[in-house]
């Protein structure tokens, strides 16, 4: 039986592992941590870094690799291209496509190199240049990792006196040191989910995301279609079309963040030449009834591609969180929301017992919960009755409260 590789065990890589073993191939899993969801998931687990290519290469032996994938992980990207050279694979990611979903500050560049909107940013690993470039772009300001993904090591900044903080913290996530300070831009947060196939763009999802507030303005739902004028889809489809040839990425998929400003332009934020993070292909499933992990593994694989959109359904995936650390005492209410007729798919990743930690990053995250009605109205009052619903009992590790699913920010 040929095998397929996935780098990473965590929640967004379990889809690939189901559906590679669905597809009749026997699944190597790759993850540093031994308690990651991947290792009961896998035929076969390696417990190590997923940045290590020739170090997995060489634990696996000779092996016969069909493919190697990495949903939702900027992170593993160079790996997984590293590993499907070495296996001489069916499907490379374009080098600048590639290069865009792990360094920001080329993404930048390429955003401006094809003329759409952007802002004042700087990158850089030295500490006094950030310093300097901080205090010219002006506050607020945002504080990232150049390549890191699942929001980890993000800050937003209104004083000065908290630039050091959030430098060191930021270079802890970096891979390279490398940090980039960003003007942050006010307006409503969207995401694009896409497909390309033979150059083309076969499928493009525009959705409304709600963020938390600051310091870390991370994602708390995503919902289909976005409440938006058709001429700010059409200007979205532009950009991407225009990103893509210009990175040459022609087949896959491709996800990229985007704020839309009071005055109606389009900044488009970061890019991952792979399938988009927290439940993204779930909600596109149910919300399209479109295969996007399957696809992903087929070009993988090297075979034809097939991008078929099958319905078009009102949708939300709402990301199930905690406001503060501690442990997971008891999930209230699952079987009642399992019975609501809007919820269409409902995940939690944690059990009684288990230690959780506030929503301050992607990878902290308790669950998700994927819900359809037939209109926008519908869908919103169908959610809060879900929230209402379900409850997660947490012994707090210091004084604190009982939490409940995470709440948003206006965005």
């Amino acid at each position: 039986m040929r095998n397929l590789i996935v780098l990473g065990g965590g929640e967004d890589q379990i889809p690939a592992y189901r559906e590679g073993r669905r597809l009749g191939y026997r699944v190597i899993g790759v993850d540093q941590r031994p308690d990651a969801l991947g290792a009961a998931e896998a035929d076969h687990f390696l417990c190590m870094t997923s940045r290590d290519p020739e170090g997995i290469a060489r634990a696996l032996g000779p092996v016969d690799v069909a493919a190697v994938i990495s949903p939702a992980s900027d992170a593993a990207q160079e790996s997984v291209a590293a590993l499907s050279r070495i296996y001489r694979t069916a499907h490379q990611v374009a080098p600048d496509a590639l290069r865009c979903s792990v360094d920001k500050g080329f993404f930048r560049e390429v955003v401006a190199r094809v003329g759409l909107p952007t802002y004042r940013h700087v990158q850089d690993d030295d500490v006094d240049n950030l310093t300097t470039a901080a205090a010219e772009i002006g506050y607020p300001l945002i504080v990232k990792p150049a390549d890191s993904s699942g929001s980890k090591g993000i800050t937003v900044l209104d004083d000065p006196a908290d630039l050091p903080g959030a430098l060191e913290y930021a270079r802890k996530y970096s891979f390279s040191r490398q940090v980039i300070l960003e003007e942050l831009v006010e307006g409503r947060h969207g995401a694009v989910e896409c497909f390309l196939a033979g150059g083309e763009l076969a499928f493009m999802a525009v959705t409304d995301r709600v963020i938390t507030g600051r310091p870390a303005m991370i994602s708390v739902s995503h919902t289909v279609p976005a409440d938006l004028d058709e001429d700010v889809h059409t200007r979205l489809r532009e950009a991407v079309v225009a990103i893509c040839a210009e990175v040459g990425h022609r087949q896959g998929p491709v996800n990229l963040d985007f704020v839309l400003t009071p005055t109606g332009d389009i900044h488009l934020i970061e890019m991952g030449a792979r399938l988009g993070g927290n439940g993204m292909p779930l909600m596109v499933r149910h919300a399209f009834g479109l295969n996007t992990v399957e696809a992903a593994i087929r070009l993988a694989l090297g075979e034809p591609l097939t991008i078929d959109v099958t319905r078009r359904r009102t949708a939300t995936l709402r990301i199930l969180a905690a406001e503060t650390d501690g442990t997971l005492t008891a999930v209230e209410g699952l079987d009642a929301l399992r019975r609501m007729p809007e919820v269409v798919e409902v995940q939690v990743f944690k059990s009684p017992g288990d230690h959780v930690n506030a929503y301050t990053q992607a990878g902290h995250k308790l669950g998700y919960l994927v819900m359809v009605a037939d209109t926008r109205e519908a869908l919103d009052e169908a959610v809060d009755r879900a929230l209402r619903t379900l409850r997660f009992e947490i012994e707090p590790d210091t004084r604190g409260q009982q939490c409940s699913p995470a709440s948003p920010s206006a965005s």
